[in-house]
């Protein structure tokens, strides 16, 4: 599809943006230093349109073929000189994040200003590579700097793009890191996942997220390039060697923690102590006695009503913990009646008193009978509350 003559469109009024268009994304391109948008328009749009957009002489709509061979009719406007920066601003703010960067790399006046701008994603990922909502930005190295390639990828779709050959493996990592991320101080991500990654191989940036994924860093490590507003976090991912009494890390709505076999038996204490009321457990290698452990420390310590953890992992399955468990408690335990009949996904359950008002409800989920993956659940619940409301309430 090729852009129409850069006066097709001018558009008089801005701010009737969102109304004309009912918010459908646009498609924006870089036109002699300025943003030219193309909208979907459709034949219901051509009365509101009539009193916003101004046609100039010559002026006609364009008719593109789909891919699934419909005809799609598109409205291409340009911004005019006259647009204010709190326009372009809400333009470029709003425009997914990989488009904004490639387009306003084509335009100098951009350029000055687009890292000022906040800028919105749905996940971002820093590692080794880079990877902006649904596209990754990685080096691909090789023994000789002239092989040195930066590759983009989207899915099962690739791109190469040889770096300059005077540039280290190291520094074109450094140099990416920079582009993409150095001084961007408004980053509104709502997963952010920060993982195995040189410090100093990047600039001062910042994010505000609802979920934070930490591998190889402890969170304190990390701090100075999250937004204080993001805490409490709605969904925490961290290793196991972390401090599990950290306050932003007690204070996340659910925490999930991952536990390589070398760490099980080390950390188990600390594991078992964990405070946040929602968690989950991701072993490498789940064993019956690592929930059997977390079982004991709570008959021996209480836990709080309403605490629900998940123990995760391949093992076992579950059938076969929830066994073993069953034996280990058989003289204290009470089946949960009915639930096999009404929920066939999960594998039969029990509870155990905990205290003279609470119990604990310990079932597992059936993920398939082909994959030895146990998925058990320990709920904390006071001894008066139906058993099957429990199960149901997490289906």
């Amino acid at each position: 599809m090729k852009l129409l003559d850069s006066s097709i469109f001018l558009v008089e009024s801005e701010h009737k943006f969102p109304q004309l268009f009912n918010g459908s994304p646009p498609i924006v391109v870089a036109f002699d230093d300025r943003p030219v948008c193309i909208f979907p328009f459709s034949d219901e749009h051509q009365r509101k349109a009539s009193s916003s957009i101004r046609f100039c002489p010559g002026a006609r709509r364009e008719f593109v073929d789909s891919p699934d061979e419909r005809v799609v009719s598109f409205i291409f406007f340009k911004m005019t000189k006259k647009l204010s920066y709190p326009g372009l601003k809400c333009v470029l703010e709003y425009l997914e994040a990989n488009r904004r960067i490639y387009i306003t790399a084509r335009s100098p006046a951009l350029r000055r200003i687009e890292k000022l701008i906040p800028i919105h994603l749905e996940y971002l990922m820093i590692s080794n590579n880079i990877a902006l909502n649904c596209i990754s930005i990685q080096e691909v190295y090789s023994d000789t700097n002239i092989d040195n390639q930066i590759e983009f990828r989207k899915g099962e779709k690739s791109f190469l793009r040889q770096y300059p050959m005077h540039l280290t493996y190291e520094k074109a990592a450094e140099r990416m890191h920079e582009y993409y991320l150095g001084g961007r101080m408004n980053i509104y991500a709502d997963h952010f996942w920060f993982s195995y990654i040189e410090e100093g191989n990047f600039s001062q940036f910042n994010v505000t997220t609802n979920e934070l994924t930490i591998h190889n860093f402890l969170l304190n490590d990390i701090l100075e390039y999250i937004n204080p507003d993001s805490f409490p976090l709605k969904e925490l991912s961290i290793d196991c060697i972390d401090d599990f009494n950290h306050p932003h890390i007690r204070s996340a709505k659910k925490l999930c923690v991952e536990i390589s076999d070398d760490q099980r038996n080390e950390y188990s204490t600390r594991i078992n102590a964990i405070q946040n009321q929602n968690t989950e457990l991701e072993y490498d290698t789940l064993e019956w006695t690592d929930v059997m452990g977390i079982i004991r420390y709570w008959m021996e310590n209480g836990k709080e009503t309403g605490t629900t953890l998940v123990c995760k992992g391949y093992g076992d399955p579950n059938d076969e913990i929830m066994t073993k468990l069953r034996n280990e408690f058989r003289e204290i335990l009470s089946e949960l009646i009915g639930i096999n009949d009404q929920f066939p996904n999960v594998a039969p359950g029990f509870s155990i008193p905990l205290n003279s008002s609470s119990k604990i409800v310990v079932y597992g989920w059936r993920i398939s009978e082909n994959i030895p993956y146990a998925e058990i659940v320990l709920k904390v619940v006071s001894s008066q509350t139906d058993d099957n409301i429990m199960v149901m309430e997490n289906q």
